[in-house]
């Protein structure tokens, strides 16, 4: 059924289906609304005459309402939130230390980039917006700003002095010490949000079924609810006969910073990784942010080597990927930037290559890093599935193919998942598929959740003198399991459990709110005869912190009850899953069951239990940290493992429903 939608689609008459009415023109610049056939979803298309930095007035101005609801107050809302959770004298220096951060940004990047954020605001507030610029600049940076934060908060637990000078060359007045580790590990974990996680696939023509070089990404991002509603295709058509299509969100007038492609070939896309190697300020102009830097390569570059030398001489603050393909001489590359460190890792023609979250450059990969154990696997596991399965079907991929591994549902190392180490992320905001040569995409249109279920709608962009800058080619939907259709449903409150988790797990009615969901995730897939680690996994894992803030409120009988529940679903879980389990896996089922054990009140502990799980649980640590010894937080849950007392340890843990920890 999905083929006979994309090929009816292609079997109309040119522009058939192109269902676009111009919204507002305003001197000759146009916004568009394209509609999604046979949803009831749409896409902003703005086709505008111009630079980047003359043309983001009218993104502002067309966009106003869109923009307010969309990622720049996502950004907004999660970075007030991430303060929110520090205490008084702590947010104040850390704030000081952001202003100092951001101040050396803002003296790095060039005056197109500064001249186009005043542009963009301006086109708000003309078109009646009260949005402040103060909060509106900052939020630009703030992405990189997060693995600022991150990158601050390893190097405060693993070698402080080494953190502080670096604070210190660029920020002389303020200073940070060993009491603010801890802050700086709360801030980063509540910034996670803001990040750009990714799987993205390059599949040159020749791998292709039909001749085309197809380039693909998922947008993974903790905005998820702000980035997908108001989605937006942004045409640049230059002066000098460049044109260039970025595909991002409102508010995202650098939108070739997530996706897109130019009309030499050149498609991009921006994953971001995590460094130690974090640099805080060039002379003046001589850097950019990355998403903006990508952007500028769309606009600016005509082949593969024009980009990675722009790349190279502008380089960076954060830990990034740019992922470039180039069509006419079918090949692509992975730029890696560690703050100022630039290495193309890789290169291949006329071959594939994948894409995910960590470094694989020699020098790169030594001030590399992933917060935990489960994102150090899912990075992995995402790359390896999808250079196994290009290399399997080599010469039968096309656009469908890239839509269905993109949007796929198996673990590399343990089979079919729902979430954690798939490629699609319960936080996948968008998914696109770019054929440059033939100057066409698809994109997700997030009618539902998870996004890259929804339907696909195909673009192609048409030239100038076109009444419409786009023809709508159709629209497809990934393959799925006839046979687990209940399983699939399952997965959209999983979604709504992260996102209800996201928005409050401070109190006992939002962790119940979120346990609702998972129960209905649970029965829904088994209705399709699946019992899923992460719904049960996560729904035990929870209750254990139910239980700790029932401890913290005095209701002990609770508490018990919950944790009473927790260990009996862990053992569940055991029994049904073990053999088939990872071993972090199996870690994580005692780790928590020993846990539970303990906040327990003592007349009603089994003594015996917590011993049998807590040495279960240090076996396999044991062995994980022999695998991977540069993982750090093993380190502390070897710590944490040593502890009587657990009631804190369990208040401070991080819930990671993403990667199911």
């Amino acid at each position: 059924m999905k083929k006979l939608i994309l090929l009816l689609a292609f079997s109309l008459p040119a522009g058939a289906l192109a269902d676009c009415v111009l919204k507002s023109e305003l001197n000759g610049q146009k916004h568009f609304i394209c509609q999604a056939p046979g949803t009831n979803k749409s896409v902003h298309v703005l086709d505008l005459y111009g630079g980047f930095a003359e043309t983001a007035y009218y993104h502002g101005y067309f966009l106003k309402k869109e923009i307010e609801s969309g990622v720049l107050k996502g950004v907004q809302v999660r970075t007030e939130r991430a303060f929110s959770d520090l205490d008084k004298s702590s947010r104040e220096k850390i704030e000081l230390i952001k202003k100092c951060v951001i101040n050396n940004y803002r003296s790095s990047v060039s005056d197109e980039f500064k001249s186009g954020l005043k542009n963009l605001h301006r086109g708000l507030q003309a078109a009646g917006s009260s949005v402040d610029w103060k909060r509106f600049e900052e939020s630009n940076y703030m992405v990189e700003f997060s693995i600022f934060a991150d990158s601050m908060q390893r190097q405060l637990d693993e070698n402080p002095r080494k953190g502080s000078l670096k604070v210190f060359a660029s920020c002389a007045p303020y200073f940070i010490g060993n009491a603010l580790a801890k802050p700086f590990k709360k801030l980063a974990q509540g910034l996670r949000s803001i990040k750009m996680g990714c799987t993205g696939i390059s599949a040159s023509a020749n791998s292709s079924r039909d001749g085309a070089l197809i380039h693909g990404r998922n947008f993974d991002t903790g905005l998820l609810g702000f980035y997908e509603p108001e989605q937006v295709v942004v045409i640049n058509r230059q002066k000098n006969g460049m044109t260039s299509v970025g595909i991002g969100s409102a508010g995202l007038h650098y939108a070739g910073g997530i996706s897109g492609f130019n009309n030499y070939g050149l498609s991009v896309s921006l994953h971001e990784l995590q460094t130690e190697g974090t640099q805080l300020r060039y002379d003046d102009g001589a850097s950019d942010i990355a998403p903006y830097l990508l952007h500028s390569v769309l606009m600016k570059a005509r082949t593969l080597n024009e980009a990675i030398a722009m790349i190279q001489t502008r380089k960076g603050f954060g830990a990034w990927t740019f992922f470039v393909s180039d069509s006419k001489t079918d090949e692509s590359a992975s730029i890696e930037l560690s703050g100022n460190t630039v290495v193309v890792a890789r290169r291949a023609q006329n071959k594939f290559l994948g894409q995910s979250n960590h470094f694989l450059g020699e020098k790169t990969s030594q001030e590399g890093y992933e917060y935990s154990l489960n994102k150090t696997l899912e990075t992995r596991a995402r790359l390896a599935h999808v250079e196994r399965t290009l290399a399997q079907d080599f010469g039968q991929i096309d656009a469908q193919w890239v839509i269905n591994r993109l949007s796929g549902h198996t673990d590399e190392l343990v089979g079919p998942r729902s979430f954690g180490r798939t490629t699609t992320k319960l936080y996948t905001a968008a998914t696109h598929v770019m054929l440059p040569g033939r100057q066409e995409w698809w994109m997700s249109v997030a009618e539902t959740y998870p996004t890259n279920r929804s339907h696909f709608v195909g673009f192609r962009l048409l030239g100038p003198d076109a009444k419409v800058p786009v023809q709508i080619l159709g629209t497809t939907k990934a393959w799925e399991d006839p046979s687990k259709t209940a399983w699939y449903d399952s997965m959209k409150y999983y979604v709504q459990a992260y996102l209800t988790n996201e928005q409050d797990h401070s109190t006992i009615a939002g962790l119940d709110r979120t346990l609702a969901l998972l129960e209905n995730a649970s029965a829904t897939a088994a209705q399709s005869g699946v019992y899923e680690f992460p719904y049960e996994f996560m729904w035990a894992r929870i209750k254990v912190l139910r239980a700790a803030k029932n401890i913290m409120a005095g209701q002990r009988e609770m508490a018990f009850q919950d944790l009473s529940d927790a260990q009996q679903k862990l053992s569940e879980i055991a029994a049904r899953l073990g053999d088939s389990l990872h071993p972090y896996e199996n870690f994580q089922l005692d780790l928590w069951r020993f846990r539970a054990e303990t906040l327990k009140p003592q007349a009603r502990q089994s003594r015996a239990s917590q011993q049998l799980y807590r040495n279960e649980a240090r076996t396999l640590l044991s062995g994980l940290i022999q695998k991977y010894p540069r993982q750090s937080e093993l380190y502390d849950l070897q710590w944490s493992l040593g502890e009587e007392m657990q009631l804190y340890v369990v208040l401070d843990a991080e819930i990671r429903l993403g990667t199911v920890e």
